[in-house]
């Protein structure tokens, strides 16, 4: 009887431990659940300074980190012709055109760092989120995982397929563990 009060004190104080630990990691989900911000509006909250995000456009540079982003140009197509116009793609859903947006990369860190198109997302005014299209056979302007050493840049090609005459966007770009690092880039 005694062995069944040690396991069942230790069960129990292991059992609120526990609880706990989900209660905490858990957390206060009391903030904002009327839903009334936008994605945007969330998204500017994490960023360092909001003056940042309005006033990043085309040819400016984003500092994420120690890294420098910088959108170059922007531009609509229905076909794309990669691995030396061996390939050519169209996008795939009725009425949509590919989306090229031409990015360069700069390493300001001390280490090499690995990018490729998953750093970016395209955000749009109805809070539509476009992830970009892979590109099979690439040429090398297009992004696909490359390794940017320190104090070099690279520039690249980022494919979106979004629906024709798509306007109010906004580039988001994410670094880090799961996108702990971002930034905005307005392409208007």
């Amino acid at each position: 009887m005694k062995k069944f009060f040690k396991i069942g004190c230790l069960g129990i104080i292991v059992l609120f431990i526990l609880l706990i630990i989900i209660g905490a990691l858990l957390g206060d989900d009391s903030q904002n659940k009327n839903g009334d911000s936008s994605e945007k509006e969330k998204f500017a909250e994490n960023i360092e300074t909001t003056a940042e995000v309005k006033n990043i456009s085309i040819g400016d540079d984003l500092s994420v980190g120690k890294v420098v982003f910088k959108v170059n140009s922007i531009e609509e197509t229905k076909q794309i012709t990669a691995g030396n116009g061996m390939f050519k793609y169209s996008p795939e859903a009725e009425g949509a055109v590919f989306l090229i947006v031409n990015v360069t990369v700069k390493n300001d860190d001390v280490e090499m760092i690995q990018t490729d198109s998953s750093f970016f997302k395209l955000i749009a005014e109805n809070d539509a989120k476009y992830s970009p299209s892979r590109i099979l056979v690439a040429d090398d302007k297009y992004f696909v995982y490359e390794g940017i050493n320190p104090g070099l840049s690279l520039t690249g090609n980022i494919v979106f397929e979004v629906p024709s005459g798509l306007t109010g966007l906004d580039l988001q770009v994410k670094l880090g563990n799961w996108g702990s690092k971002s930034g905005l880039i307005n392409l208007n």
